[in-house]
């Protein structure tokens, strides 16, 4: 899965949210845009809500749901799909994100390390659904910044990889 909510909570700017480009790459707004949430923890989808939820917008071209989880939702696989038309003569086009719903006494940690948690977090959201039929594009030598403790790094995913493997070995050294 994506990414992983509790019962009970409200999903962020950070959480669910799309970033819209033209063909050149530029962030854009487009002319329609709204989404809907299903629950897919029967293996059929259940319309969660209105079928056309509008976002928030961040800035251009940045847009977010924001999804209240209920209290007694069922646990397992959720979807929300985004409904997007860029310009007017486009044709309107989908795209789909997975999110998970776990339990109170789920452990959503990584690693058990907050550091490392947070950047394999943001690389988990960097690679999530994001529109993968415009915007795929990822080999090892891409570069990414990630925000730790508040403070912008700039590395390859190659790199990342490595952060994370070696901060996985240092955990199993110190079991």
């Amino acid at each position: 899965m994506s990414v992983a909510f509790r019962r009970g909570s409200t999903t962020g700017p950070a959480d669910l949210d799309i970033f819209i480009r033209n063909p050149q790459g530029d962030l854009m707004d487009p002319v329609r845009l709204s989404y809907a949430v299903y629950d897919r923890t029967t293996g059929i989808e259940v319309l969660q809500g209105s079928p056309a939820c509008v976002p928030f917008k961040i800035s251009v071209g940045h847009w977010y749901a924001c999804v209240v989880i209920p209290a007694d939702a069922n646990i397992g696989d959720f979807v929300i799909r985004w409904t997007i038309q860029e310009i007017p003569t486009d044709p309107v086009y989908q795209s789909v994100m997975e999110f998970n719903v776990v339990g109170d006494n789920t452990i959503v940690s990584f690693t058990g390390n907050p550091d490392l948690d947070r950047l394999i977090w943001s690389l988990r959201i960097l690679l999530r659904d994001n529109q993968p039929d415009k915007n795929y594009s990822v080999d090892g030598k891409e570069k990414i910044e990630l925000m730790v403790n508040r403070k912008p790094i700039i590395v390859s995913l190659k790199e990342l990889w490595e952060i994370i493997e070696k901060g996985r070995r240092e955990e199993d050294a110190n079991l």
